[in-house]
């Protein structure tokens, strides 16, 4: 394997997408959560109502999951990142000379999935040092490892937003297509699907358990969660239905790979 992900660096390694998407999603971090943290500190110095309602969400313990929260909406990069790396296998027939070099077809499928791994992990890292320098910046903030669990459940969101997007990219074989479908499923019609299921049919908590959404819940808005996310399930039911879901991105994406002709 090492030596498998050897090969997948030096692909990436001059690609010039690679390097944008991967330092404007930095970028982005920082500048979503220091956006966030200035208009928190301008409510409290400026509406009181306001301070009382958003508390202090860039505080320690809240910190965590306000970053988590934050950055959630920063996954289209990396997602279309690994769209583009996957598509980019089948439009340049890598993935067929990898194939005929004497890699398995499991084994490309396998090392496309640990790299997604690895970012995750890097990813998680990044929010980690961005939840520490906005925690201790926040007044009267002391350090705390309260909620650290939310770190973790950055990493399985950044997993299943990566993985659902080289699904997409096996299944379609075309960037355009794949990244338009993540783009309008991700941000329009399965919110839509959450809020008719939870709302109109009445069946909460049904709609947390779409692919996204379970994900998603774990990092809820800082505030008003109580009432913004009512019948929500217990941390461990989503986190369950994350690892579940991720399982059937790569076994399908697995079972196509090596069905279908290269």
């Amino acid at each position: 394997m090492w030596q498998l992900l050897k090969i997948e660096w030096l692909k990436v390694r001059y690609y010039k997408a690679f390097w944008v998407f991967t330092i404007l999603y930095f970028v982005s971090l920082f500048g979503i959560n220091y956006i966030g943290f200035y208009i928190n500190e301008l409510a409290h110095e400026n509406v009181p109502l306001g301070s009382a309602l958003l508390g202090t969400p860039y505080s320690f313990p809240r910190v965590w999951g306000t970053v988590g929260f934050m950055s959630s909406w920063l996954l289209y990069f990396p997602g279309i990142l690994f769209i583009m790396l996957m598509t980019n296998e089948y439009n340049f027939k890598t993935h067929r000379q990898n194939i005929i070099d004497g890699w398995e077809r499991a084994q490309f499928i396998n090392v496309k999935f640990t790299g997604a791994f690895i970012y995750a992990v890097l990813i998680t890292v990044l929010n980690f040092i961005v939840a520490l320098v906005f925690g201790f910046m926040s007044a009267g903030s002391s350090f705390s490892w309260e909620g650290i669990e939310k770190v973790g459940y950055i990493f399985l969101q950044s997993l299943t937003y990566i993985a659902f997007a080289m699904f997409l990219s096996v299944i379609f074989r075309r960037s355009g297509l794949a990244i338009a479908i993540f783009f309008l499923y991700g941000l329009i019609f399965e919110w839509l699907f959450t809020t008719f299921i939870n709302l109109k049919l009445d069946m909460t908590p049904v709609g947390y358990f779409l692919p996204l959404q379970t994900s998603d819940s774990l990092l809820p808005l800082p505030f008003g969660k109580e009432f913004i996310y009512k019948g929500l399930p217990g941390d461990w039911v989503m986190v369950l239905a994350v690892v579940i879901y991720t399982g059937l991105y790569y076994f399908f994406s697995l079972k196509k790979f090596t069905k279908d002709d290269l």
